[in-house]
């Protein structure tokens, strides 16, 4: 099953989010405007009290209300009305518009009965309480007590005002709400789709790119990419150019082999010789074919920077450490073959916390060839180092070996590490091998150098590629 594209995926996740956000965000509008609603109601009602209070008036035996200044309370069954009830209860006086509630039968009984259940037996004087309260609908309350002066009764002056206004409002935002989360959700998702598809500009470039690669309109993927997209193109360069020199080398060792080979096999075939020299000239010549083999063969085993990348980072100081263990068992220079002790060979300055980022067989084939070439042309000793350096953002394994031995002639360093080059052959003293160590430190990026160590002799300084997350 083809696996969905991160432009969906990322569509499918605005989806999921965008609703859960909106819906958060409309809950808690509708709470605040909730919220706004009561406390204007309460304010309202306050005002509807103080206005009662204006126009309230104690005669010694009653009371009296002239001239209200809201003429909802004049009107039947307008939904405010206003009461006046003793501390123990009972309904002293109403306004004109409770004469007639709703569709209630008695209004009389209605009133007491809501009276009742809001228990306003514990009034104080200038207390202010809001319910909801309940007659022919749902209603608000407002109660306040009151005192008239020294010789007029303490009461409770008792406003009633319907929701039906501030429920139709409440219904009338949450439908207003209700389009606008889905007109916003619209726009973001459209706003959404819109950033995805420039956002993912670069890696549509990319893929463009690497189409031009397998046609061969191109060798590399070229920029500008942003930067959280240069490693993954410059990983891509190098591997297509690691890929690059391992084709040439392949090719390169084609023409060699077929071009060294050809001579031990020709004195073979045109061979006029018969009996025991002729075989000596057979077995001359296959030993001479087989190295020259192994030799190339060595070579073009390099996987170069595909390693560096695909690789597991390998652990130093096992692998240096096994073959140290190994090559000091030879016989120091000078000794018999049958001798007990082997050169010294001091590997504590090697860092447990060194790891090179490649193949474990490159790192075996390019220390023992140095470690071998160094063995041959000490005297006693010989120094390994291997440290963790880290330079631009990228760790790099740094590697020494030292010996003890007479050292590089001046004007020789450079020579012996051409690719290929042998100094040994020009009775140099140091080199063997080095043609293997330059093809495995060149396939990786590193850097060979030579110099004078501190016991006397030759110094090999490697550089290659490290892992700094282990």
């Amino acid at each position: 099953m083809k696996p969905p594209s991160i432009h969906l995926r990322l569509l499918a996740a605005s989806v999921l989010i965008l609703p859960l956000f909106l819906g958060l965000m409309a809950w808690a509008l509708d709470r605040a405007f909730s919220n706004y609603q009561i406390e204007a109601q309460q304010e309202s009602m306050r005002l509807q009290q103080l206005l009662l209070a204006k126009a309230a008036d104690w005669d010694g035996s009653g009371w009296r209300f002239d001239g209200l200044d809201e003429p909802r309370l004049s009107l039947l069954d307008s939904g405010l009305y206003a009461f006046v009830v003793s501390t123990r209860g009972e309904v002293l006086w109403q306004s004109p518009s409770a004469e007639l509630i709703g569709s209630l039968p008695d209004t009389a009984a209605a009133t007491r009965d809501m009276v009742a259940s809001l228990d306003l037996r514990d009034a104080r004087v200038g207390d202010y309480r809001f319910d909801n309260c309940v007659l022919d609908a749902e209603y608000f309350c407002q109660s306040t007590g009151v005192a008239w002066g020294s010789a007029g009764p303490e009461s409770i002056f008792l406003i009633v005002e319907s929701q039906d206004r501030v429920i139709a409002a409440r219904e009338s935002y949450r439908a207003y709400l209700l389009w606008m989360s889905l007109g916003a959700a619209v726009l973001l998702l459209l706003a959404q789709s819109l950033i995805v598809r420039w956002g993912l500009v670069p890696l549509r470039r990319i893929a463009v790119a690497i189409k031009r690669l397998e046609r061969g309109k191109s060798d590399q993927l070229s920029g500008p990419y942003p930067g959280e997209l240069v490693p993954l193109t410059d990983n891509i360069n190098i591997l297509l150019a690691s890929e690059k020199r391992r084709r040439e080398r392949v090719r390169n060792t084609m023409d060699r082999l077929t071009h060294v080979l050809k001579t031990p096999l020709m004195l073979i075939r045109n061979s006029s010789e018969g009996g025991r020299e002729f075989r000596d000239l057979v077995q001359d010549q296959v030993t001479r074919m087989l190295g020259i083999v192994e030799g190339e063969l060595a070579k073009a085993r390099l996987d170069g920077a595909a390693a560096d990348i695909l690789g597991k980072p390998v652990r130093v100081r096992p692998v240096l450490q096994r073959i140290a263990d190994a090559y000091a068992k030879l016989p120091r220079r000078g000794e018999q073959l049958h001798a007990q002790a082997g050169p010294e060979i001091d590997v504590s300055a090697i860092s447990p916390e060194a790891y090179f980022h490649g193949e474990e067989r490159d790192l075996q084939d390019l220390f023992g060839s140095v470690l071998e070439n160094s063995l041959k042309y000490c005297r006693a000793q010989i120094a390994v180092g291997a440290r963790m350096v880290e330079d631009g953002g990228r760790y790099w394994l740094k590697l020494t070996i030292g010996d003890d031995g007479d050292g590089i002639p001046a004007g020789f360093e450079q020579a012996i590490l051409q690719r290929g080059a042998r100094a040994d052959s020009a009775d140099i003293g140091q080199g063997l091998g080095l043609s293997i160590v330059v093809e495995i430190v060149s396939a990786y990026g590193g850097s060979l150098e030579v110099d004078r160590s501190e016991l006397g002799g030759a110094l090999f300084v490697i550089t290659l590629p490290g892992a700094g997350d282990k």
